[in-house]
């Protein structure tokens, strides 16, 4: 696809954010909405690796500007809002999360601080890591009571201040998309739940707010388009309870630095190497147990050819990696190892391995008939 058409869907998008921030009135603000939430849903659909966290978030935001009034449209971001916390830190209960993720966010808070002021044991070390997701869960949860919501805002808060500076450029030096998002958040928490909206209206008031903001708002197409958003709505608040069994992604499931997801590590033989493009070869791995095959970071060239992390879900990888052979005319010097989602408790993944393209695109379309690799 050429550069011109990735752009269209971020050229559309800021059409529509233009449009609804200088509009003069409210059917021109709900359209440049609709634009933005139009946009989005192409991109998506163009590319799936536009669907990160940010901009599924965005597109719900959107859907419920061009389709609720204030007062409606407030109580379903809340509701939305605060699922993300919980369901995010939900994922983090987990063995890899307490092995990883978890023991880089410990050591460098660590360092930070000068160092622990005592020796930790593994066992010890591991335990600690589950205070970020407790911290983070209270939290989420504070933000469904209105008589706890504001002690929620101040630790989201200090929360995500504490992310910006480790996962910043002096810590574990994240990409940028990463640290904005967190200042949006930093943002939405102090707007939508510390700062109190006016006055609710009568039942009369509300009623004429509706039909001010939506013209012909007793049209039942209308209504029914309303209706439908809360539904989908309903969905995203739900649906992650599914992620685990495979039948919604990570991403869409607010699967947010846990590393349980599933994934596809792909390797290339070095006897084909010298003739790949540079955009592939400036990503491989180094042979370091001189078996001839060297792993392609995924990570590292969605990092750096599009400055954002790579989907994490296995089927876009393995898409990756059939993507590879078709571009490169590459058979056998391709090897996909298929790894599942994570178990909660051991850690322990299933695994599968293929070889050649024939293989790959096998399992491609296996992808679209089963739910994907899960657990055993």
């Amino acid at each position: 696809m050429s550069d011109g058409a990735l752009l269209l869907p971020s050229v559309t998008l800021l059409i529509g954010l233009s449009i609804a921030i200088t509009a003069c009135n409210n059917k021109q603000v709900r359209l440049g909405w609709m634009m933005v939430a139009g946009s989005l849903l192409t991109s998506f659909l163009i590319d799936q690796h536009r669907l990160q966290p940010w901009a599924y978030q965005s597109l719900f935001y959107a859907l419920i500007f061009c389709t609720m009034n204030s007062v409606s449209g407030r109580k379903w971001i809340m509701l939305l809002a605060a699922s993300v916390y919980v369901y995010s830190a939900a994922g983090k209960f987990d063995f890899q999360f307490q092995h990883t993720v978890g023991q880089d966010l410990l050591g460098v808070l660590a360092n930070f601080l000068g160092g622990l002021p005592f020796n930790l044991d593994a066992n010890t070390a591991t335990r600690i890591t589950l205070l970020f997701p407790t911290v983070e869960l209270l939290a989420g949860l504070g933000l469904y009571l209105p008589k706890t919501r504001r002690l929620s805002v101040v630790v989201l808060v200090l929360m995500h201040i504490s992310l910006l500076i480790l996962l910043g450029p002096w810590g574990l030096n994240h990409s940028r998309g990463v640290l904005i998002w967190n200042l949006m958040l930093i943002a939405q928490a102090y707007l939508l739940f510390w700062v109190r909206p006016a006055a609710q209206p009568t039942v009369t008031e509300s009623k004429n707010a509706d039909h001010a903001m939506l013209p012909h708002s007793d049209d039942p197409m209308r209504s029914g388009t309303t209706l439908f958003v809360k539904l989908v709505i309903l969905l995203a608040i739900l649906c992650p309870l599914l992620e685990r069994s495979g039948y919604w992604d990570h991403w869409t499931s607010w699967s947010l630095y846990s590393p349980h997801t599933s994934r596809a590590e792909i390797e290339l033989h070095r006897s084909v190497c010298g003739e790949l493009d540079s955009e592939l070869t400036a990503f491989l791995e180094e042979d370091e147990d001189r078996d001839g095959w060297q792993r392609l970071s995924l990570e590292s060239m969605s990092l750096g050819s599009r400055f954002v992390p790579i989907y994490p879900q296995a089927r876009y990888q393995l898409a990756v990696a059939n993507q590879i052979c078709s571009s490169n005319g590459l058979d056998s010097e391709v090897r996909v190892k298929l790894k599942g989602v994570a178990d909660r408790w051991t850690g322990k993944r299933s695994e599968s391995h293929l070889i050649g393209k024939q293989q790959i695109q096998e399992a491609c379309e296996d992808f679209w008939l089963n739910t994907g690799v899960t657990s055993d």
